[in-house]
């Protein structure tokens, strides 16, 4: 229900509609992780059919798509005690994958995130075997000056209190050339 046929997607390493791209994908734009209120991937489960994580601590975990483990025998690194994840994690162009674990991105200041099911190592790496997450962030504006500021505060009866914050700024430095886009998170 929340995916925009029309949408353009980087699923193929080039920009182009979603109904272009030969593979089972899904994407979520920043404006619907927004309005969901979906800040980390255990809330964007809920809209990803084929997808599961398993926490392995704070920030850190296993994503397994259409069931797939990367079981427990081999390594693929001499460096390593563990296994290599075999579903790759991308913020932007940068490989985020660990051995034994996939790293939970905390979600500030996305354009998308794309989910990419299946074996996709000829464009991910070897850790792509049952697929790859891409996160998108919300690149510089050259031509717009803009920010905002999104804070929660909440009590629990008996416990602590709870708050959240994000703060975005995009400042152009030189016009049409330069500009900087800060974002800060706390929760």
């Amino acid at each position: 229900p929340y995916t925009t046929l029309f949408r353009s997607v980087t699923a193929q390493r080039r920009s182009e509609s979603i109904q272009d791209v030969p593979i089972t994908i899904q994407a979520m734009t920043g404006a619907q992780l927004n309005q969901l209120s979906i800040t980390t991937f255990d809330q964007v489960l809920k809209y990803l059919p084929n997808v599961t994580f398993g926490g392995n601590g704070p920030g850190m975990g296993n994503i397994f798509m259409r069931g797939m483990s990367s079981g427990f025998a081999g390594n693929q690194s001499s460096a390593t005690f563990a296994s290599f994840p075999n579903v790759a994690v991308y913020l932007d162009e940068q490989s985020m994958q660990f051995p034994s674990r996939n790293l939970d991105i905390y979600m500030a200041d996305m354009e998308r995130i794309e989910v990419l099911e299946g074996p996709q190592g000829t464009l991910f790496g070897g850790g792509a075997e049952a697929g790859a997450m891409r996160y998108i962030t919300n690149k510089p504006k050259l031509d717009k000056t803009e920010g905002s500021v999104d804070a929660s505060y909440g009590i629990t009866a008996g416990g602590d209190p709870n708050t959240s914050l994000t703060a975005v700024l995009n400042v152009p430095v030189i016009a049409n050339t330069l500009a900087l886009r800060g974002v800060v998170y706390s929760d």
